[in-house]
């Protein structure tokens, strides 16, 4: 299994997630969020809620058994973005 980044920038009430959408590939893939203060995922049905190493916060996917594009939802900073996971054949 390999680890697809994606990081994310929380600047002036703002939130930026680049790549977006983030490509993972069906059944190999998980997704990984890194971001310089907490967070917390909202994808499909499930909260990820990032830990902290370092001066890092980060939280994984498990691996994405469909091909097909999902909404998801970051939280940090009191301020919400809706990006999209885009699972690769």
């Amino acid at each position: 299994m390999s680890e697809k980044k994606a990081s994310i920038t929380v600047s002036g009430g703002t939130i930026s997630v680049f790549p977006d959408p983030v490509q993972p590939k069906k059944n190999q893939d998980n997704v990984k969020w890194e971001c310089d203060q907490q967070f917390s995922i909202g994808l499909q049905g499930n909260t990820l809620r990032s830990s902290q190493s370092g001066n890092k916060w980060s939280a994984s996917s498990g691996t994405f058994p469909n091909v097909q594009k999902i909404k998801y939802s970051i939280q940090a900073g009191g301020n919400e973005l809706d990006p999209e996971v885009d699972v690769q054949p």
